[in-house]
């Protein structure tokens, strides 16, 4: 029979080792249940206003078991059907919504592709909105050109643009810019503000630019099916929009299979 003292050093063990499921371990744990936890439990001990973008993004300060992080809050949820005229002229279908934020981490989960910072919904104040856990990044994309830094491994730097234009495509992301492209210090692509993505629309954004293609990320692609899209993302998505993804997803297949037939695997796919 075990005894007293082993059983209660056990628990101790035990109760260490649940705390430590509850907290992000490190910077670079942006992802995965562990963050996905913190966000939907820890308590929201502050909440202030960004001033950057037009969506009217919140911080909130997050404590958990004496871990503090950060957190990104939006309640935004806008759509217009027909044609809206905004500042960059008009556009059809336009939809401006915390949804859409959800929707591209748990498409992000699904495809593997480790650029979007976990996001869950969240209700705060009688409202809800996605919370999405604050990347601690060195430089956007804007940061990176005007100081004329160049990426220490060309190569891997060119891959990850290359998955970055390949999601956008798919996602059917219209606002794309250099201050929503996070480059963290080791080099990192962190992608944020979906809240303007997933249109309903059959064709790619910008299929010229897409050159090369991830294998991997192809394989994740053929096996997205239709009802896993509406199990994992109808919560958050109409099925006109998931109609959309499908149909540039098939999109994306078709041309990366045309290219490869023009220019040869070598010349299209990398790992």
């Amino acid at each position: 029979m075990k005894s007293r003292k082993t059983v209660f050093r056990r628990m101790a063990v035990c109760i260490v080792l649940s705390s430590a499921l509850a907290i992000p371990a490190a910077a670079e744990d942006f992802q995965g249940a562990v963050v996905e936890n913190f966000l939907l439990t820890a308590k929201i001990t502050g909440m202030k206003s960004i001033n950057v973008g037009v969506t009217l993004p919140r911080k909130a300060t997050m404590e958990l078991e004496g871990a503090t992080h950060f957190a990104v809050f939006k309640v935004i949820d806008d759509k217009k059907s027909g044609a809206t005229q905004l500042d960059r002229g008009i556009e059809i279908e336009f939809q401006d919504s915390w949804r859409t934020e959800v929707a591209a981490y748990e498409l992000d989960k699904l495809l593997g592709l480790g650029l979007v910072p976990a996001t869950v919904q969240r209700n705060y104040d009688g409202k809800q909105g996605s919370l999405q856990y604050w990347v601690d990044s060195k430089w956007t994309e804007g940061d990176r050109l005007k100081l004329k830094l160049t990426p220490p491994n060309p190569i891997d730097w060119n891959q990850q643009v290359a998955k970055v234009r390949l999601w956008d495509n798919l996602i059917y992301n219209v606002d794309r810019n250099l201050g929503n492209l996070l480059i963290t210090e080791d080099w990192k692509v962190r992608l944020i503000d979906h809240s303007r993505t997933f249109r309903p629309f059959p064709q790619l954004k910008d299929p010229k630019q897409l050159t090369t293609f991830s294998r991997e990320l192809l394989a994740k692609l053929e096996g997205l099916t239709e009802p896993m899209l509406k199990e994992h993302l109808g919560k958050y998505l109409t099925p006109y929009q998931i109609d959309g993804l499908v149909k540039r997803r098939a999109a994306i297949l078709a041309l990366s299979k045309k290219l490869v037939a023009e220019k040869g695997a070598g010349a299209v796919l990398y790992r």
